[in-house]
């Protein structure tokens, strides 16, 4: 029997508890669901989730001092941990990120949203880490907060699109990744067309760092070189 990969889902809303448990488990995922967020730590440590999803405001304990207080249990520095929030506010993205949260998704994005990325990091290996703000891949140097990338001492600024896209490719380098795989990990999005924008904003990134970088290998696939 193929063993599951386990994920913990917190969160106040019995809906989304329901909705969200139903997604995942379809994915075959086992999912476990707390309610309580004053009971998650005692679910953490029972459960050994390999990744949790928090909610932020709920009563009792909330998401950001969850996330704060997972971080501090032995053997729970790496696992991941994804915000799914009603909250919009660039304050709130921030505190999730900087406590030591993997990612932010609003709900308005969907649910489907959060289910790929689920998928993407426990069953294909990306990784998602957006609290790393600073990156390498060989002499390839991204600065997320800054928006900088060097190559050795040549700094390259960069649109904010184009941050977000080399974040994700210095932090899975050598993988084969889609536009598919771009548009849904990085912006959570399913509703902008896949191969124009991508392709554009790919192109304008090559040409900053140099063709040598970036690798198209057709079908809207790439993978970033090896240094």
């Amino acid at each position: 029997m193929v063993k599951k990969h386990r994920v913990l889902v917190v969160d106040d809303d019995r809906d989304i508890l329901e909705l969200l448990k139903y997604n995942l488990e379809k994915e075959n995922f086992q999912v476990k669901s707390i309610e309580d967020s004053a009971k998650a730590i005692d679910a953490v440590v029972d459960f050994n989730p390999e990744l949790i999803i928090l909610d932020i405001m709920m009563p009792h304990v909330n998401g950001i001092e969850l996330c704060r207080l997972i971080r501090q249990l032995p053997g729970f520095k790496d696992t991941y941990i994804f915000f799914l929030t009603a909250r919009s506010e660039y304050y709130y993205q921030q505190a999730a990120i900087e406590t030591g949260g993997d990612d932010f998704i609003e709900k308005v994005v969907g649910l489907r949203a959060l289910t790929n990325k689920v998928t993407a990091v426990l069953k294909r290996n990306f990784v998602i880490r957006k609290r790393d703000l600073v990156i390498h891949a060989g002499k390839l140097y991204l600065n997320r907060r800054s928006g900088v990338a060097k190559i050795g001492t040549e700094e390259i600024k960069l649109s904010p699109p184009e941050v977000d896209l080399l974040f994700f490719f210095v932090q899975n380098p050598g993988k084969v990744i889609t536009a598919e795989n771009l548009l849904g990990n990085i912006w959570g999005s399913e509703i902008y067309s896949v191969s124009k924008s991508i392709e554009v904003y790919i192109e304008n990134l090559s040409r900053k760092l140099g063709k040598n970088w970036i690798i198209p290998l057709g079908e809207g696939r790439y993978r970033l070189r090896k240094h």
